[in-house]
C-alpha cells in the first residue's frame, strides 16, 4: 500500500514539473494542458485590501490570488491558470447597501466569485494607454447578487496609482454594453448597487 502511495505521488511530481508553463501576461488561452502562470508576479501589486471613502461613502474591495486553478472550455479544452477573485462592500451615506466580502472565505470555483478574472494588460494594449514600462492593468468581472441586468457587461479595471509614497488603485468600473429594453416593460434595474465611476482606492493595513 504504502509502495503504491509513493508510485502515486511520484506520478503526479513529474507531472506538474513537466507541464508546460506560459506567461500568463498577454497570451492567447488557447492550448489544452498548459499552465499560463503569473510568473512575473503582477498579481500581487492588486493583492490586498483597498478602499474609497467620500464622506459617508466608501467602497472597500479586497483581491486574493488563485493559483493554478483548472479550466474547461465549452469545445473540451482543458488548461491551468492563475486568477484573481475579489469581494466588495458598499456603503451610501453611512449605509451598508450590499457586501460580498464573505465569499472569501468560502472555497468556490473561481466563477463563483463576485469579481474574478486573469486578463492583466502593459503598455502595449488599449487597455493601458499612456502607461509607464513597468505599469499594468487588471481586468476583472463583475457581479451583483442582487441585481441582473440583461444585456449589461460590467467590468471592473485597476491600475496602481501611488502617490506619495501611498499606495492607491485607480478603479474605472463600467459596462461595455447598454441593457437590452423590452417595448413598454419598464426594467426593473438600469444600475447596479455599486454605481458606475472613477474610484481611487487606498491600500489598508
Amino acid at each position: 500500500m504504502k509502495k503504491l502511495l509513493l508510485i502515486t505521488i511520484l506520478v503526479f511530481s513529474l507531472n506538474c514539473f513537466s507541464q508546460t508553463i506560459i506567461p500568463i501576461y498577454n497570451t492567447d488561452i488557447d492550448q489544452s494542458g498548459v499552465y499560463y502562470k503569473d510568473t512575473f508576479n503582477d498579481y500581487d501589486k492588486f493583492v490586498g485590501t483597498w478602499k474609497y471613502t467620500n464622506g459617508t461613502t466608501s467602497l472597500t474591495i479586497t483581491l486574493q490570488k488563485k493559483l493554478h486553478q483548472s479550466v474547461t472550455e465549452n469545445n473540451g479544452t482543458t488548461y491551468y491558470m492563475d486568477f484573481i477573485v475579489g469581494g466588495y462592500k458598499y456603503i451610501e451615506n453611512g449605509i451598508e447597501k450590499i457586501n460580498t466580502l464573505s465569499q472569501l472565505s468560502q472555497s468556490l470555483n473561481v466563477i463563483e466569485y463576485n469579481l474574478d478574472g486573469c486578463s492583466i494588460f502593459g503598455p502595449n494594449s488599449v487597455f493601458c494607454l499612456n502607461c509607464g514600462p513597468n505599469d499594468r492593468v487588471l481586468f476583472l468581472s463583475f457581479t451583483d447578487p442582487n441585481r441582473y441586468i440583461e444585456g449589461f457587461e460590467p467590468q471592473m479595471l485597476f491600475k496602481r496609482v501611488d502617490s506619495g509614497g501611498v499606495q492607491k488603485l485607480e478603479l474605472n468600473f463600467r459596462t461595455i454594453s447598454g441593457g437590452w429594453e423590452e417595448e413598454g416593460v419598464t426594467p426593473q434595474y438600469t444600475s447596479y448597487t455599486v454605481p458606475f465611476g472613477t474610484y481611487i482606492l487606498t491600500k489598508q493595513p
